[in-house]
């Protein structure tokens, strides 16, 4: 991409911005995790710009991934007791509060639970958690494991299908990432043509 991905222009604000201004009041509890080697200038603009300080959380585990952000919103999430919560990846650009309520409520006894895209693939850095996967999710990455389907699937997470929440509108975009500057061209072209999905 050349640049973070949260700070991709989408279309005029930055993406994380985009999803803070779009998610952060149907979800009043947010916070940005981030490893402190990712931060550029830019990025330190934008969290400075769109995130209080107090919103912020520091991933402290080197090299973990994904996984290790999640980790650190785990023991965040446990620290106040929360029953359930959200982690969603800054280069989603389609996820609405609609969908993501959806896949917090569904399955609520399993420890964990993802959504699978139209196609079937299931997005393992988009999911709900609960109390329960912090302790589970750090000693799998104390034993250099990184993959978060490999994790998932450990956890015995539950999955969220397709059909589950196609009735939303955009619901086969819900779950499109960028990951690379054809993806990104791609959902300026969704965007141009069908506005933001809030």
């Amino acid at each position: 991409m050349g640049q973070p991905k949260a700070t991709l222009p989408f279309p005029e604000a930055p993406l994380l911005a985009t999803l803070i201004a779009r998610l952060g009041r149907r979800f009043p509890n947010w916070r940005v995790v981030f490893a402190p080697a990712t931060l550029t200038p830019a990025l330190e603009k934008i969290l400075s710009d769109c995130c209080p300080t107090e919103r912020l959380i520091f991933d402290d585990r080197p090299g973990g991934g994904a996984l290790a952000g999640i980790e650190r919103a785990a023991r965040h999430a446990a620290q106040r007791a929360a029953p359930r919560w959200l982690a969603i990846p800054c280069d989603m650009p389609f996820l609405t509060a609609e969908f993501l309520e959806r896949l917090a409520a569904a399955c609520p006894a399993a420890p964990a639970i993802a959504p699978c895209a139209a196609d079937g693939r299931v997005t393992g850095v988009c999911a709900a958690y609960g109390p329960a996967i912090q302790p589970a999710l750090s000693d799998f990455l104390d034993r250099g494991q990184r993959r978060v389907q490999d994790f998932l699937n450990l956890a015995g997470a539950a999955r969220l299908p397709f059909p589950a929440y196609a009735d939303l509108p955009g619901a086969a975009r819900i779950l499109f990432n960028l990951n690379t500057p054809d993806d990104y061209r791609q959902a300026l072209r969704w965007l141009s043509d069908e506005g933001d999905p809030a």
